[in-house]
């Protein structure tokens, strides 16, 4: 498949399904099963990225029940469920489906593909003098450098340090990696210059497109 065309996809579901309902989040879990049941490996990263993101999902629970307006039903335990809680799981459910769409995107699309595709999505904007390579290059070196992240992290996890270290710890690195991305020379990337997909190609989007959209 057209890397690009994977591309559009990936942000076709991931803007229908932060707009959709819970039927929404069925129907593109339902569209992600076939492939990480025909690859198997793609669990282990995907359970890793939500391993680590237990804590923004926890937080994220915590400021829907204490930030939710004041129940105007009676204050049983199936309303605080309902109207706190509720939303909250659905919001946590909506980035656990973008989780593993972009993990399947990023372990069956290699680097150059990826780079390949921005660089032909972003190409019109070359008429408005906006430096296309230099914005698909660091998107990519980015993804690149991410990895280096929770590496560099866990480092410092054995040594039991705070959580709140931790934290301030990640952002400092973070920052260090994005700096990285964006000075770093030495990296090779093999660019091909990619043709228009074919317009058979273009049915998967269309068709998750209409199929997203009934689901609204």
């Amino acid at each position: 498949m057209h890397p690009a065309i994977k591309i559009v996809s990936l942000i076709i579901v991931t803007i229908f399904i932060t707009q959709g309902s819970w039927f929404t989040l069925l129907l593109t879990a339902i569209l992600l099963l076939p492939f990480y049941i025909l690859n198997l490996h793609l669990w282990t990263s995907a359970i890793k990225m939500l391993f680590r993101l237990k804590w923004f999902f926890l937080s994220i629970l915590i400021i829907y029940y204490y930030y939710t307006p004041e129940l105007q039903a009676s204050s049983s335990l199936f309303n605080i469920l309902n109207e706190r809680f509720v939303p909250g799981f659905f919001r946590i459910s909506v980035l656990v489906i973008i989780l593993f769409s972009v993990n399947l995107f990023i372990k069956m699309t290699s680097k150059e593909e990826i780079l390949s595709a921005l660089l032909w999505l972003f190409s019109p904007l070359q008429f408005l003098h906006i430096d296309v390579e230099r914005i698909s290059l660091r998107a990519v070196l980015t993804l690149d450098y991410i990895e280096d992240l929770s590496g560099r992290l866990s480092e410092y996890k054995q040594k039991k340090q705070s959580l709140f270290y931790l934290v301030e710890l990640s952002g400092i690195i973070l920052h260090e990696i994005l700096d990285e991305a964006e000075n770093t020379s030495g990296k090779s990337y093999t660019v091909n210059c990619l043709e228009a997909p074919d317009a058979k190609q273009f049915i998967l989007p269309m068709v998750l497109c209409l199929s997203l959209y009934i689901s609204l």
